[in-house]
């Protein structure tokens, strides 16, 4: 039992290193995987209606599975949606393969939407979705979804699969890592739900970026609420030079039902930078403009009560020369 233990944790660690986090899918064709792949049958990494235990399987192609469904696990993957899908059962093209049946009844809003942790789904498999002719299929266009970025845009590459990866950002034109200098689990998970993930499940490992890749991201302080890494941290104008590309953020997402799912689309961060850039130069502005008015006080102060008290004195000695011209008078009739 000890033994079947051991082997149980040394294949969970393995998984959490290759990436495999609840919610990951693949595309497989005759039973392998390859990252390569941008069509074939499509699995999943979750669980069961009847063990919690985290397996891969496959998709039922039910009534409920259409082009939306399709594109949005192309976008998860990281392709730009869809171009074809279908059921096993009729096409040779992918193979067959006999992994059980794990999701049905999927049921997307959105084709915008970037994971199927978006959707609706359920683990009651019907006896209809149970033979291997049943297995859900897509065919992704092979552009992706950052090949025509935004500045604050985010992606994960480097690891097997699309849910684990270096964090990079789109700024200045160029894509770049994000140091891993204060970053810690609100931004990991700020992070992910960008990318439509409700949780983070690792932001270290060893992914580290090209020497030639800018850092654009340093000390990222995030808060809870937020739903696009750039209002944590906007795009800056020159990359940091105090971290090292050993430090580089890589960063594992998950479906977790604990947390509320994330609602983000394609576009929701398109503006997040542009935003975030004004808001910090009109704070910065305001903090300016604010100790501008408090130095010209200061200063008009003291002039204000040496005008006043200028202004009294005058008075007071042109009150006292009237009053001695009157005595004057008065004593000589």
């Amino acid at each position: 039992m000890k033994l079947l233990n051991t082997f149980a944790l040394i294949a969970a660690l393995l998984c959490a290193v290759q990436g495999q986090y609840r919610g990951t899918v693949q595309l497989v064709r005759s039973g392998p995987f390859s990252s390569s792949y941008s069509a074939g049958i499509v699995q999943i990494y979750y669980f069961s209606s009847s063990s919690s235990t985290l397996r891969w399987g496959n998709i039922c192609f039910d009534s409920s599975f259409g082009s939306t469904e399709a594109s949005v696990i192309c976008n998860q993957l990281g392709y730009n949606g869809a171009s074809g899908y279908g059921r096993t059962g009729n096409t040779s093209s992918y193979g067959t393969d006999r992994t059980a049946t794990i999701l049905a009844g999927i049921n997307c809003a959105e084709s915008s939407y970037l994971t199927l942790e978006q959707c609706n789904v359920t683990t009651n498999i019907s006896s209809s979705c149970t033979s291997d002719s049943e297995d859900v299929y897509v065919s992704c266009y092979t552009t992706r979804i950052w090949n025509n970025p935004y500045s604050g845009q985010i992606r994960l590459v480097g690891g097997t699969y699309s849910s684990y990866g270096r964090l990079e950002v789109y700024c200045n034109g160029q894509w770049g890592t994000v140091c891993d200098h204060s970053f810690g689990a609100t931004d990991a998970r700020v992070a992910c739900r960008q990318l439509g993930y409700s949780d983070y499940s690792t932001y270290t490992g060893n992914l580290a970026g090209s020497s030639s890749q800018p850092i654009w991201l340093d000390n990222v302080i995030c808060s809870s609420s937020s739903n696009c890494l750039a209002y944590c941290e906007s795009c800056p104008a020159t990359q940091y030079h105090n971290c090292r590309h050993s430090e580089d953020v890589a960063l594992g997402c998950e479906f977790d039902s604990s947390y509320t799912s994330s609602s983000n689309t394609l576009s929701t961060c398109q503006y997040a930078d542009s935003l975030s850039s004004v808001n910090i130069r009109g704070i910065i502005g305001g903090v300016i403009a604010g100790i501008v008015v408090c130095i010209a006080i200061i200063v008009a102060i003291p002039i204000c009560i040496c005008c006043c008290l200028g202004v009294g004195i005058g008075a007071a000695a042109r009150g006292s020369s009237r009053t001695t011209n009157t005595l004057v008078t008065g004593a000589y009739p």
